[in-house]
């Protein structure tokens, strides 16, 4: 079905499902075709407001989370916007697990994405047995 043909809710729906895909496979240049030249991104109480400012963003994001998927968890349209639960999971070079709940809201102009919010729910840190016992007998 062309973009065209699409409902305006679902090719939205789409392009958030695709800027996930691309963030999370590393496609820099993919999750760039997604979003408009004047493109903003929070991430928590920072902001980054060009594409060299998300590029930077995304580096360190990839240095802090070597090995990441994004989970879709609900995605709910409103005129111009998609708000997205999703759930990044992780591999620190660490080697440690863990999981990083977030609130996405995406508004978009002329079908790409325009500005992007994310909020950081509280995360967790898979741990070992041996690492709870470290701790009491610490």
């Amino acid at each position: 079905m062309s973009a065209q043909s699409q409902r305006p809710e679902d090719y939205q729906k789409s392009r958030v499902l695709d800027f996930c895909q691309a963030l999370a496979g590393r496609n820099l240049d993919r999750v760039f075709s997604l979003m408009t030249d004047s493109a903003t991104l929070t991430w928590g109480p920072y902001s980054f407001n060009n594409r060299d400012a998300i590029i930077r963003w995304a580096e360190e994001l990839y240095e802090l989370f070597p090995f990441m998927s994004i989970q879709n968890k609900s995605l709910t349209v409103s005129e111009s916007t998609v708000k997205q639960e999703l759930v990044i999971a992780f591999l620190t070079s660490e080697k440690q697990r863990g999981w990083l709940p977030c609130v996405a809201e995406y508004s978009f102009e002329k079908g790409r994405i325009n500005r992007l919010a994310v909020t950081l729910l509280n995360g967790y840190l898979a741990v070992s047995r041996s690492d709870v016992v470290g701790i009491k007998a610490g």
